[in-house]
């Protein structure tokens, strides 16, 4: 009996040292990984579309003639209905009408005095007829050197919201554009959406624009009612009426569309292999792979969709390495 005692004592010492020896083995084995514990939120998706300016009244203001683009230049901004926008000075313009005022104030003091010497019958009645004449051509001279001076002034034909094109003393062609005038002073912007996207679209949503280095905030004014547009619904975004924005200028369009909760993860924590996506979780001091879908991918980090568990303890440096169920030890 006592030997046998011993001999089961033995056995006992010996199975402790086995297993002992074994956990030393296992950790020694543990692969070493950092976790993070992370859990679901909700998650924006961000949508980019192109779209075009658009105005319900709105003008662009041209050179009527070829010469120099003079003041007074208005401050850009809400302008009345007649205002002068600018004035186009043509070369030697100004010197034809002093001359032709020159030429019809002689042609009236020629006319006077024919008509005092007719009243004597010192001249024939032809001379005084010509001198009418003269009268009559120097009269239309000037006026349509006149008119042409008042055709290079530049009026708003309407109230609306004012933007140059080009500054003070620029030398332009006719039909060179010089300004523009949005009307009402409220341009907007149109974008396709697809019918899927739109669910999530409502009045009202925040939207930010940029157009080269222009950007700004807009929002959502309204939305379309049919996909007759090769299967794309309208959305239309109200801009601001003091922004540089010209009715048919192209500009991009950043939407945030809510979505589901999902999971935001750093970049480094994703593992691919193939086409398939994955992320370890710890558990028991085993990593287990967890299969998910990448919804997007931003500043390092990833927003993701599979059954994580909620909290979830996920590791983020050494993924690559692992495999399903393997033993891994935490870093401090």
């Amino acid at each position: 009996m006592r030997m046998r005692r011993g001999g089961t004592s033995c056995l006992g010492f010996l199975l402790g040292v086995a297993l002992t020896a074994c956990a030393a083995a296992s950790a020694a084995t543990a692969l070493p990984v950092s976790v993070q514990r992370v859990a679901p939120a909700p998650w924006l998706e961000r949508v980019d579309v192109l779209a075009r300016v658009e105005s319900a009244d709105h003008t662009v203001l041209a050179a009527p003639v070829t010469g120099r683009v003079l003041g007074p230049f208005l401050h850009p901004g809400t302008v009345a209905a007649g205002a002068i926008i600018a004035r186009v000075e043509v070369p030697g313009l100004a010197a034809q009408i002093r001359a032709a005022q020159a030429n019809a104030r002689l042609a009236a003091t020629d006319l006077r005095r024919q008509q005092q010497l007719a009243q004597r019958g010192l001249v024939a009645q032809q001379s005084l007829d010509q001198a009418r004449v003269t009268v009559q051509q120097a009269d239309a001279a000037l006026l349509a050197l006149q008119r042409q001076n008042a055709q290079s002034i530049l009026r708003a034909p309407f109230a609306g919201t004012l933007g140059y094109l080009l500054s003070a003393g620029t030398v332009v062609y006719r039909g060179t554009p010089v300004a523009t005038l949005l009307g009402r002073g409220q341009p907007w912007a149109r974008a396709e959406l697809t019918p899927r996207q739109m669910r999530r679209v409502a009045v009202g949503m925040a939207v930010q624009w940029h157009a080269g280095d222009l950007h700004g905030a807009a929002s959502v004014r309204s939305l379309g009612q049919s996909a007759r547009t090769a299967g794309m619904v309208s959305v239309y975004v109200a801009l601001p009426a003091s922004s540089s924005l010209l009715p048919g200028q192209w500009l991009w369009l950043q939407l945030a569309l809510p979505r589901a909760p999902a999971w935001r993860v750093p970049d480094a924590a994703v593992v691919w292999r193939g086409a398939r996506s994955e992320v370890f979780v710890l558990r028991a001091g085993h990593a287990y792979a967890v299969p998910v879908q990448v919804l997007a991918a931003h500043g390092g980090m990833s927003w993701v969709r599979g059954a994580l568990g909620s909290p979830a303890t996920l590791i983020i440096s050494g993924a690559a390495r692992l495999q399903d169920g393997v033993a891994v030890a935490v870093r401090p």
